[in-house]
């Protein structure tokens, strides 16, 4: 105390101001970290707000004119309208044909305002408007002479009514067997479609949802004076001003994403006063047309809620001071802030699930979601057993070639190779159901007389005794568009059904195959092509069975096995397909006299390709070349089975299992690899993009994908050349190794790996 009363007052002073001045700096510091922080959250939970309402609208456009395009098609297939269509060509008689259009328009949802019949040669039979009606505008604009003679059928054109009005045609060819009789073209008023559908979402405190067509010009706005702006050409010259470097990145990435965000300087060339916008966009894709639809929400708008609820904040700081419990009070305030954050996301999580509510309220919807959801998970279990899969059918198969047969350890290692391959025939069985509209690398001409001799061939050498096999497909010279393994499935899955049917008691499998014409198809079968047909026929005189039964034979986990005989994937998978080859399949039983499957598949003129010689039967051993290997697999099992084995091959490898840090290495030296193997799903990178990115670089660069199913953009960059080979998980060494030497060295020399 003594010393403290020495310490002169001037110096006392000194420490008590440089302790306070300590104080305030580091209160000022830890409010601006705060409001910081605090921002960049409520901005980024505004930003996914905003993409979940523009999801929405995309997907409310795309099941309305979906519908639109599935309700007119209704229209023109159907038997009655057809008839009258021809019986108008033949006695001039158009009654019934307006009964129909008049019946078809009373029963749309608001926005369909008009409707033409167009003969043969574009000329319009009958037109039928509703009420009220649009304003009047110039139908030339409506191509309808175009439309008749290019016997189109889909989304026509956006056209504009008057100067801050937009209306949507769309088109379907009446075709009547291979003749077209004429066409039909509805006048959909999107201003009324935005009223009806989309402003019921706008957003809260000023937000604004826009639709762009294809151009990037704008057909719906809540502001009719910026119908018409484009902004993407009204930038062009001007992207290179700084002022302009936000919007110009947002309208790339909007052009070139599916969906995202954005934070960008609005300019809409005086319309309305320029200002910072926080946006999100989905892109909706129907019928090979593309929508862009954003979700904008003022930046001021959430500046001014931040700076509210920071001005409590504040408040909540002076009253620290006064009590002087700066620690305690602050950290109760952050959790408080905390709370309200997370009740904030908790509010917009509601909104979402609201949002999805909306767009189930159909049945048809609903099941089409549904089997969305089935794919997705089928395409995540595929990636993720076809990762484990690899190393474990790899490093058995390796090891039970070292070993010999002599091993005492060789049976069990099959036991292992047997069961990994069990696992690997039920993950391709989860293939149709995953994304099966991009799985094209395997589809072209197939011989199915080939396939029914081979498949029968096979049936044959397992029937029991009691059971007979009887054949009806010789000659048919039938060739379908298709993928030659996925008809085996189809073909031996029956044959293996209708046998177990017929276990016990014998009986006759009946296979047969003819060529019919399109009358002889079911009545709900509505094949996209007027091109001839086949139907095989597979039958059993087994036990049957009843219509309740039959009733859920195709659908997904249904079996009547017991359990660990059967996954209830197997005519599920048939009918998968079947569908995508552009088939269909029905079936027929009765109890005590068995059940018969007939698949129609529409045959096609192009011819079959030549087999190749088979390679030889060698093993491969490849050429080390000197360049290392670059492997890219964020699953490190597969990237440590691939190493080893490829390094007892003679190859150098480098091994990444992080595309970032891969894609950094290569870039540091381009010309060090000569070929990469890369994962087709990773957390950071698809491997499509980064062998894209890489192949830029060095376009000398070989490349392989490995994947568990293929995409669209794989088989679109294989047609391209930037990938050199796809290969699905499981991998099979044999035939990566002989690529990957015909990739590095030309023909690879031939020796014991």
């Amino acid at each position: 105390m003594q010393k403290l009363k020495q310490i002169p007052k001037r110096v006392h002073h000194f420490l008590i101001g440089l302790v306070l001045t300590a104080v305030l700096g580091v209160l000022a510091f830890a409010v601006v970290n705060t409001y910081t922080a605090y921002t960049d959250m409520v901005v980024q939970q505004q930003q996914q707000y905003l993409l979940v309402t523009a999801r929405a609208v995309s997907k409310t456009l795309s099941l309305y004119i979906s519908g639109q395009l599935r309700d007119i098609e209704i229209l023109t297939r159907s038997p009655g309208f057809l008839t009258e269509f021809e019986n108008y060509y033949e006695t001039g008689g158009d009654t019934a044909l307006r009964e129909h259009i008049v019946s078809y328009m009373l029963s749309q949802k608001r926005g369909v305002k008009r409707i033409y019949l167009l003969d043969k040669n574009g000329d319009v039979m009958y037109q039928y408007n509703d009420y009220p009606f649009l304003e009047v505008f110039d139908e030339s604009l409506l191509h309808l002479k175009e439309y008749a003679a290019a016997h189109t059928s889909g989304i026509g054109s956006v056209f504009r009514i008057s100067p801050q009005h937009y209306g949507l045609t769309l088109v379907n060819n009446v075709i009547h067997g291979s003749e077209s009789l004429g066409t039909v073209v509805i006048v959909i008023d999107l201003e009324q479609v935005y009223e009806e559908y989309l402003a019921p979402l706008n957003i809260e405190n000023t937000g604004d949802i826009i639709v762009k067509n294809e151009k990037g010009t704008i057909i719906m706005h809540p502001n009719a004076k910026l119908l018409t702006f484009n902004p993407f050409r009204q930038i062009q010259g001007l992207d290179t001003l700084p002022q302009y470097k936000g919007l110009n990145e947002l309208l790339t990435r909007q052009y070139s994403q599916e969906e995202g965000t954005a934070i960008y300087r609005d300019y809409s060339n005086g319309i309305a006063p320029p200002e910072d916008e926080i946006a999100a966009f989905s892109r909706m894709n129907v019928n090979n047309t593309a929508w862009y639809v954003s979700a904008v929400l003022p930046y001021s708008t959430v500046k001014n809620l931040i700076d509210r609820n920071v001005g409590q904040f504040g408040m909540l700081v002076a009253a620290i001071l006064f009590v002087l419990g700066v620690c305690v009070i602050s950290f109760y305030a952050m959790r408080k802030n905390q709370q309200n954050l997370k009740l904030e996301a908790a509010y917009l999580k509601d909104i979402n699930h609201t949002l999805k509510e909306l767009h189930q309220s159909r049945e048809q919807v609903y099941h089409y979601q549904k089997l969305q959801t089935i794919g997705a998970l089928a395409g995540g279990i595929v990636h993720e057993f076809n990762n484990l899969l690899t190393p474990i059918l790899g490093y058995s198969e390796f090891i039970r070639e070292r070993m010999g047969p002599e091993s005492e350890y060789y049976d069990d290692m099959s036991e292992i190779y047997e069961a990994g391959t069990r696992a690997k025939e039920i993950v391709e069985q989860l293939l149709p159901f995953s994304r099966r509209e991009t799985d094209s690398t395997a589809y072209g001409p197939v011989n199915l007389e080939a396939v029914l001799q081979d498949d029968t061939k096979m049936v044959s050498m397992i029937l029991p005794s009691n059971i007979r096999l009887e054949k009806g497909y010789k000659d048919i010279h039938a060739t379908v568009y298709g993928s030659a393994t996925q008809l085996h499935q189809v073909l031996l899955n029956l044959c293996s059904n209708a046998v177990q049917a017929m276990e016990g008691k014998g009986g006759t499998l009946t296979v047969q195959a003819e060529k019919i014409s399109a009358d002889a198809l079911p009545a709900n079968y509505h094949p996209a092509v007027a091109s001839g047909f086949v139907r095989v026929r597979v039958a059993d005189t087994g036990c049957g069975m009843t219509s309740e039964t039959l009733a859920h034979i195709f659908d997904a986990f249904f079996t009547t096995k017991a359990a660990g005989e059967g996954t209830g994937l197997g005519l599920s998978v048939v009918q998968n397909i079947l569908i995508s080859h552009g088939g269909f399949i029905e079936a027929h039983s009765t109890v005590g006299e068995g059940s018969e499957f007939l698949v129609y598949l529409p045959v096609t003129a192009q011819a079959v390709a030549p087999e190749r010689p088979a390679a030889p039967g060698a093993p491969v051993r490849l050429n080390s070349g000197k360049q290392p290997i670059l492997l890219v697999d964020d699953e490190e099992r597969v990237a440590r089975y691939l190493k080893r084995r490829l390094t007892r091959s003679g190859y150098t490898v480098d091994v990444f299992t992080d595309a970032e840090e891969a894609l950094d290495a290569f870039l540091a030296s381009p010309t060090r690899w000569q070929l990469a193997l890369v994962d087709g799903t990773m957390p950071k990178y698809k491997g499509t993009a980064l062998i894209q990115r890489m192949r830029s670089e060095n376009p000398n660069l070989a490349a392989i994908l490995m994947t568990g199913f293929v995409e669209q953009d794989a088989v679109q960059m294989q047609q391209e050349g930037l990938i050199d080979e796809i290969f699905l998980k499981p991998l099979d060494y044999r035939k990566l190794t002989e690529k990957i030497g015909k990739l590095l060295a030309g023909e690879p020399d031939l020796t014991t790996v």
